[in-house]
């Protein structure tokens, strides 16, 4: 009985002490304690609740959007964020939220990236949006033997205190070559350098081997972790046979749910106090093979929270 009557006083707390508790848990906690009764419903539906789920500075980047973007609550707005990123700079960038966690995403779109020769017609090609695309316009690769993309973030832009992922989100064209992750060959490598605002922290660089198309599914995979031989190309046009050691950490690509694919290309994490003003770079190339590549099609980089599996 006394349980009970404890029960039923928490019931009687006024909606602005119940909606603080519920402020300080998590989106997914404010959405399952709306059945507990009409009173919690109440004060997990306020704005009191998800204006401190929201980052603190969403008004200023939805000032950047292309559109406004107009929602009667800050439930709403949330949800939107979460399931349709919002557009900003001119459709350079993407805005949305991890429902999670509330924490950023952000998505550079292939106009925002750094892409070696990606303004001759002969090497690269800018087409209109193609089906799930965020972006308006997206880049292919008609035909290089140097294939470089890079992109740039400011942390302060990111949420703190947050482990990301950087993934490019592309698709192959169906007459494509040159991309084919062949066992015996180099893979493309990945590199994502953390550049610190503050001269007493030192830049930080990890580097990945990726593949971009597998030719014979997870059989494949596997093979890439396993030790092989490649041809490399060596000064004069010469070739010499090189070992390449067991990879057992090589990104392999996935089936994203908008019918593009993605390849993680390395993880950073972004420091709690919110104040590095530092920079993010991610690096995709394969220039060592010099094999002439075709096909490639490339929305963005998308840069989200990841978490341990």
């Amino acid at each position: 009985m006394e349980a009970a009557a404890g029960g039923a006083e928490i019931y009687r707390l006024p909606e602005e002490c119940v909606a603080y508790a519920i402020s300080l848990t998590t989106p997914g906690d404010a959405c399952h304690s709306s059945a507990v009764s009409p009173a919690f419903r109440a004060a997990a539906d306020s704005d009191a609740v998800w204006d401190r789920f929201l980052p603190p500075d969403h008004a200023a980047v939805l000032a950047r959007a292309d559109e406004p973007v107009e929602c009667e609550s800050k439930k709403e707005l949330f949800s939107r964020l979460c399931g349709s990123p919002v557009l900003l700079d001119g459709a350079t960038m993407s805005f949305g939220l991890e429902r999670r966690s509330g924490a950023k995403c952000l998505m550079l779109s292939a106009r925002a990236l750094s892409i070696v020769w990606g303004d001759d017609p002969t090497c690269w090609i800018w087409t209109a949006s193609l089906p799930g695309s965020r972006f308006p316009e997206v880049a292919e690769l008609v035909d290089v033997c140097w294939l470089e993309i890079s992109g740039k973030l400011s942390l302060s832009l990111l949420s703190p205190g947050t482990t990301y992922a950087a993934y490019l989100v592309f698709a192959i064209a169906d007459e494509s070559y040159g991309l084919e992750c062949h066992v015996g060959m180099l893979p493309p490598k990945a590199t994502v350098t953390v550049i610190s605002g503050s001269s007493s922290k030192p830049a930080t660089s990890t580097e990945h081997a990726i593949c971009l198309q597998h030719m014979q599914g997870e059989e494949e995979a596997a093979m890439h972790r396993q030790k092989q031989q490649y041809m490399r190309l060596r000064k004069g046009y010469g070739r010499k046979m090189v070992t390449r050691e067991a990879d057992p950490d090589i990104r392999c690509p996935r089936r994203r749910g908008d019918g593009w694919a993605e390849v993680e290309l390395g993880e950073f994490a972004v420091a709690g106090d919110g104040e590095d003003d530092g920079v993010v770079e991610v690096r995709l190339e394969e220039v060592d093979s010099r094999r002439w590549k075709r096909g490639l099609i490339v929305q963005g980089i998308e840069i989200r929270p990841k978490h341990d599996s």
